[in-house]
């Protein structure tokens, strides 16, 4: 399995090779660590890590989760025919992550978003239909920071869910 990631890594680097040649600039390749500490319950192990590499100048994204639908129209015939014509949306829900990377001397600026939803249990019923409700957290953050050196973006106390969740990101230069 670590082979095929590093297999993959490699596939994706040679790809850039040709605009390497072409701007005449080394290209800095980055790792990016992204931890929530879910804070909430002490006695659990509630942290959930992420890690990708990204490239200097160069939009990175990262998501994992699912598309959930969401109803957003329906259209109902005034012919005889008793077919309606539903309309979706498809949202994406888990965790969704942007970033854009610029080298700052020794250090690295990093402008970015963080988005972490979920489906609640609940559901919101609209002419009929049942829409399911999710719960969002959303940073958007600029911060510069040292290679190699874990900086906390963010400390959420959310009032609604008695929720804690501390997000730290590490950039380190991998090149």
């Amino acid at each position: 399995m670590r082979a095929r990631n590093a297999l993959a890594t490699l596939a994706a680097l040679a790809a850039l090779l040709p605009l390497h040649a072409q701007s005449g600039k080394e290209l800095q390749l980055y790792k990016v660590e992204i931890n929530f500490h879910d804070g909430t319950d002490t006695g659990a192990a509630t942290d959930r890590r992420y890690s990708f590499l990204a490239m200097e100048s160069r939009k990175a994204v990262f998501k994992v989760g699912s598309k959930s639908p969401a109803v957003t129209g329906s259209i109902v015939p005034q012919t005889g025919n008793a077919l309606a014509s539903t309309e979706y949306t498809y949202l994406d829900v888990g965790v969704n992550i942007e970033c854009f990377i610029q080298a700052a001397g020794s250090k690295a600026a990093m402008h970015g978003s963080l988005d972490l939803s979920n489906i609640t249990g609940d559901a919101q019923l609209v002419s009929g239909v049942r829409n399911p409700i999710i719960r969002q957290t959303k940073l958007d953050f600029d911060t510069i920071q040292e290679s190699g050196k874990p900086t906390v973006l963010a400390t959420i106390d959310d009032p609604l869910t008695a929720r804690k969740l501390q997000v730290e990101v590490t950039v380190t230069k991998v090149n």
